[in-house]
């Protein structure tokens, strides 16, 4: 039964965040081709209606989860061998190499478009906050007319500059850390619940409102790392099956909280559903962090569930795919493609499903081609020359992964 491997020579390589990861970037993306097509996600299967509305309604919670696998992706090779050090160097070089070569690409190309279409003032502000990863300073530039899904990359690379104190004080304080990282999260939704309505969805996106979701994802790690050291073989496996029932659990958590969303959206309609989503962040926190850990020790089929060549191959292209299927969207709706008989293109009925299936089959083409033509040989070429304060000391971590 397969637990870790080193696959395509990453550490610590855990295969079921394949499945997590493919999954965190489809919910997100549904959720934005829904939001520009009002496609309907019900469907008659043998005489029943299905109806996933109310999930993808919520899709935005995406978010949620792809922040918890940051967490922990960066952390699990550190709480799996205790004794190496986070080299501030190496880290920096490659989180900047894995990120930024697309994302500097994907702002230019799409601030391009801009140009004659935006004042030049604004497009000006707008490209200098995303090439500096400021947008998420102002609420005026946070969600901005040159893609507006750049926020997380924000958030992102603001979590990547905390990371190494986190990751000192989990390794000593795990709990307390978590306990921590909750407390300020928590603390800081509960005090701008009653913001102004224009600011509640800016102010809960930002790092302190979010910083117990990553630190959630590094707990999960520090929790599987204990335990594949605690158990011997025989234990995983007569334990395999409980923990994928865990797994789904956890999950069904996740779908409860969507559900319960969707059905505010349409029921009662609050003044602000983002302070309803505030609400339910915690809840998400611990529905993804625990699937995300219990999936590690899970049985076989959930792993094969969640870690086959499909999921394998939706987590490559992941990155790409979150970066450009709304610009790619909201282009067709600009050059009417395909082509609609109303004033709004969603008041089109028969237009919406050949419109979400364009944007998905041209999303996942260039994100396909880019993730292969760009991504990764540029990240090849820059790690191959990178810089002596960014080299890896390999003789040192060979003989601590030995022990």
């Amino acid at each position: 039964m397969k637990r870790l491997s080193n696959r395509d020579a990453i550490a610590d390589y855990v295969d079921t965040l394949d499945g997590f990861r493919a999954l965190g970037v489809l919910l997100v993306m549904i959720f934005h081709l829904w939001q520009q097509s009002w496609f309907t996600f019900a469907f008659t299967v043998f005489g029943y209606r299905v109806d996933f509305t109310n999930i993808v309604v919520n899709g935005s919670f995406g978010v949620e989860l792809l922040f918890v696998l940051s967490g922990f992706c960066l952390y699990y090779p550190l709480a799996m061998h205790p004794g190496r050090r986070l080299r501030l160097g190496q880290y920096a070089f490659k989180r900047a190499v894995r990120i930024l070569p697309s994302y500097f690409l994907c702002v230019i190309v799409c601030a391009a478009y801009q140009i004659g279409r935006l004042d030049a003032a604004t497009l000006r502000g707008q490209f200098i906050a995303n090439m500096t990863l400021t947008q998420m300073m102002t609420p005026a530039l946070a969600y901005n007319r040159i893609n507006g899904v750049l926020w997380s990359l924000a958030v992102e690379a603001q979590f990547y500059v905390v990371f190494p104190l986190l990751a000192k004080a989990m390794r000593r304080w795990p709990y307390r850390t978590m306990l921590a990282a909750f407390l300020v999260g928590e603390g800081l939704r509960w005090y701008i619940r009653d913001i102004d309505y224009s600011q509640v969805n800016f102010l809960m996106n930002q790092l302190p409102a979010m910083i117990d979701v990553f630190a959630g994802g590094m707990l999960a790690a520090h929790i599987v790392a204990q335990l594949q050291r605690a158990l011997d073989d025989d234990q995983k496996r007569r334990l395999a099956p409980a923990f994928a029932v865990a797994a789904l659990m956890f999950l069904m958590l996740c779908v409860l909280a969507a559900v319960y969303m969707g059905r505010l959206r349409y029921d009662s309609m609050p003044e602000n559903l983002s302070r309803l989503r505030m609400q339910t962040r915690k809840y998400l926190i611990a529905g993804f962090s625990g699937a995300v850990c219990c999936s590690a020790l899970s049985a076989g089929w959930l792993h094969r569930a969640l870690g086959n060549r499909v999921a394998r191959f939706f987590s490559v292209i992941s990155y790409q795919l979150y970066l450009w299927h709304i610009w790619i969207a909201l282009r067709l709706k600009d050059f009417h493609i395909p082509p609609f008989s109303t004033e709004r293109p969603m008041d089109d009925e028969p237009w919406r499903a050949p419109y979400l299936l364009l944007s998905l089959a041209l999303a996942i083409g260039v994100a396909t081609l880019l993730t292969y033509g760009f991504e990764r040989p540029v990240s090849r070429f820059l790690t191959a020359r990178a810089p002596k304060w960014a080299r890896e000391k390999r003789r040192k971590e060979n003989a601590d992964a030995a022990e």
